[in-house]
């Protein structure tokens, strides 16, 4: 079944980029990165800022100075996305790569190309990180509506080829991390709900407690088995989100907070594992707010999460009932 499906996933690519169209087909269906003037217009236009000196000092202060594992190996990470679609994906941006740099950990790529999800591209990474992607169609061009009808399914085509090849790339052993608003995209595609764990049905922004709900978890070792409290954006989530279906490491604590009455189950998960198929995926709620890429327990419980996808820190993943 799963050659059956890299050959559809071959098939889908070679259709949507054959060079029978002219080239604007190839255009639509291969978007291709961002130029920069491009990048910083969108930026400005969307109000979204990179950090400051002062705050790059403070993110490389603020990060360890090792990771909890060791790599098997140099591992590569795809950090992906639209830089100008949510407040946080620059600090993001520039979080991982300085955790990468300053620990070892990992070497990070940052790219908004989406050529580079394809099966051929994606094999080179060890992991891929959707950096808030937020977009309902982030791999579709930007004026596809205004597209020529044989351009709109070219698109469509390269868009199915990508959605495939992450879910065969997922499944078949390397890792999955979603930042914050990873999961309030791509809403119109079940099986990525199904592989992150989750999607968006909604937020608090203010001050939380989170509940260490297994303080022995190696992602989960930089709290040391205390309550952690910061000032940010939480999701709360709906289907197909469920304890059933993710192991939840970080909630909200309702001991030492107000409920937000968003839940009946009163069930607010903030990060989590989860095994796809023979790969590895970790989710966190945090990463809204410019500040919590500068808070050391929150950089440290990120390379956790990011080395589980990468396969470096062993963790269990089986889901547990609350």
């Amino acid at each position: 079944m799963r050659n059956n499906r890299r050959l559809w996933i071959a098939l889908c690519v070679a259709v949507a980029l054959a060079p029978a169209g002219a080239a604007a087909l190839e255009a639509a269906a291969a978007p291709g990165p961002t130029p920069p003037e491009v990048r910083l217009a969108r930026l400005a236009a969307k109000n979204v800022r990179a950090p400051s000196r002062a705050e790059l000092e403070k993110m490389e202060a603020a990060a360890p100075d090792r990771a909890p594992a060791k790599p098997a190996k140099p591992r590569k990470l795809l950090v992906w996305g639209h830089s100008w679609t949510h407040t946080p994906n620059v600090f993001a941006e520039d979080a991982i790569r300085v955790l990468g740099k300053k620990t070892g950990a990992f070497e990070a790529h940052v790219s908004d190309d989406p050529r580079l999800l394809l099966p051929e591209s994606i094999a080179r990474f060890d992991a891929v990180v959707m950096n808030n992607i937020h977009e309902r169609d982030p791999f579709l061009p930007d004026d596809f509506a205004k597209r020529s009808q044989a351009e709109k399914e070219a698109a469509r085509k390269f868009d199915a080829a990508v959605k495939a090849g992450i879910l065969e790339y997922v499944a078949g052993g390397r890792g999955l991390v979603g930042i914050h608003a990873a999961t309030a995209a791509l809403q119109n595609w079940p099986e990525y709900g199904e592989m992150i764990g989750g999607y968006y049905g909604g937020h608090i922004h203010q001050d939380v407690t989170l509940k260490n709900e297994e303080p022995g978890h190696p992602v989960n070792a930089c709290f040391e088995g205390k309550p952690f409290t910061i000032n940010d954006e939480i999701y709360i989530f709906r289907d197909p989100y469920s304890r059933e279906r993710v192991r939840v490491l970080l909630s909200l604590d309702l001991s030492r907070m107000k409920d937000p009455g968003k839940r009946p189950d009163k069930d607010y998960a903030v990060s989590w594992v989860r095994q796809h198929g023979q790969g590895r995926v970790f989710y966190t709620t945090m990463g809204h707010a410019p500040a919590t890429y500068l808070n050391p327990l929150f950089l440290r419980h990120l390379l956790a999460g990011v080395q589980f996808a990468l396969g470096d820190l062993k963790a269990e993943a089986t889901p547990r009932s609350k």
